[in-house]
């Protein structure tokens, strides 16, 4: 993966795929696989809502994908949510009609926030802020399990930040007993994130 950056016309090169294109043919390559932070609940019905920042955004297609294949098979399913953030719906809007399908069966529900396509950068914890009375019903009032998926740099500090935004609005309660709710459902397994760096 290669681009350049259109404000600095920098190029750059994705790390792991410069590094395998720097290889011969026949190299050979260390690797891991780590378990995920990722635990779906058990109950289909239990709403998920999930929060994937550019090649976040994986893991949530398969997730939809397995709400999906459920509904078809004539299983109940909870509310789907998913908030996609990318720079440019034009050049990374991943598996667009896809994700529409999905919308038109019924499935899923999408909040999408392209930083770069509009002069004021919006971002998916604006678009959490937004849907703070669903997102806070599902959570607060269904058992639901609220995922995040991205780069560790800045993205799970705003995620939160929105989050505990979202509850004290919808609980009219103060900043302390947002965080606690927050960290209770981190403790339940119902609020993970996935981050690297």
């Amino acid at each position: 993966v290669d681009w350049e950056v259109e404000s600095t016309k920098e190029f750059r090169i994705g790390e792991a795929t410069g590094y395998m294109k720097q290889q011969g043919p026949g190299a050979q390559l260390m690797c891991a696989v780590r378990p995920s932070a990722i635990v779906l609940p058990k109950d289909p019905q239990n709403p998920v809502l999930m929060a994937g920042m550019g090649t976040g955004l994986a893991p949530w297609r398969a997730v939809t994908q397995e709400r999906v294949m459920q509904k078809r098979q004539g299983k109940d399913v909870g509310p789907c949510v998913l908030f996609f953030g990318a720079r440019f719906a034009k050049y990374e809007y991943l598996y667009r009609e896809e994700f529409e399908s999905y919308i038109k069966e019924g499935v899923l529900e999408m909040h999408v926030a392209f930083s770069r396509d509009q002069a004021r950068k919006i971002y998916v914890q604006h678009k959490i802020v937004e849907a703070g009375a669903t997102v806070a019903k599902y959570l607060l009032t269904q058992n639901g399990h609220f995922y995040v998926c991205g780069s560790a740099r800045k993205v799970p500090e705003d995620i939160y930040a929105a989050m505990k935004a979202v509850i004290m609005a919808a609980e009219a309660c103060a900043e302390e007993d947002a965080e606690a709710a927050l960290s209770n459902m981190k403790m339940e397994g119902r609020y993970t994130v996935e981050a690297w760096s």
